[in-house]
């Protein structure tokens, strides 16, 4: 090096080097990517079919998060409490789906607070197409997701379909009373 100045032949050496970091980076920015989806997608896997309150939230840990934080009605917890009839609710989900996300997990704490032993809850996680499973979704012809709804014997009651009108637990306490009205 004369007078401060680079030869030609460091200066390559140093472009070269640069070259060389910048594709490092780059593959491992890539391969950082690739991980951590993979990891997210094994822990958010579409659930389909008849699953338990359990897998669901093994599957996605937002819906323990909301049930946490989620503050239900208590008039509609001790309307729930004092039920005695039996009913059947059926709680179509989806896994990927930002409003089952948004209200299920309500609907859950409710039902765990309420301690209603007579209401059997069965959960069936529906796939992205809501084609799956076709039988369940034919034989009750759900068009949203997800859609809650609420049975007597073979009778139905109501439903709340994707998004409820007040919060989830009060639909469902004037479903049920609406029931009851019809039975008298």
């Amino acid at each position: 090096m004369k007078d401060g100045n680079l030869t030609e032949d460091t200066i390559q050496k140093t472009e070269i080097l640069m070259n060389s970091a910048r594709w490092l980076l780059f593959i491992a920015i890539v391969l950082a990517g690739l991980i951590s989806s993979r990891d997210v997608k094994a822990q958010q896997n579409d659930l389909i079919g008849p699953v338990v309150k359990e897998e669901i939230l093994a599957n996605d840990r937002i819906y323990q998060i909301y049930i946490d934080r989620y503050e239900p009605n208590e008039e509609a917890v001790r309307y729930l409490s004092a039920y005695q009839d039996s009913v059947k609710l059926m709680v179509f989900v989806g896994s990927w789906c930002r409003e089952s996300k948004k209200y299920i997990p309500g609907l859950m704490k409710t039902i765990e607070l309420s301690g209603a032993a007579n209401m059997d809850i069965q959960y069936i996680g529906v796939d992205r197409q809501k084609k799956i499973p076709e039988s369940f979704l034919k034989k009750f012809d759900i068009k949203y997701i997800p859609s809650v709804l609420v049975l007597k014997g073979n009778k139905e009651l109501g439903r709340i379909e994707e998004k409820p009108h007040q919060l989830i637990e009060t639909d469902l306490v004037q479903i049920l009373e609406s029931g009851n009205e019809k039975k008298e």
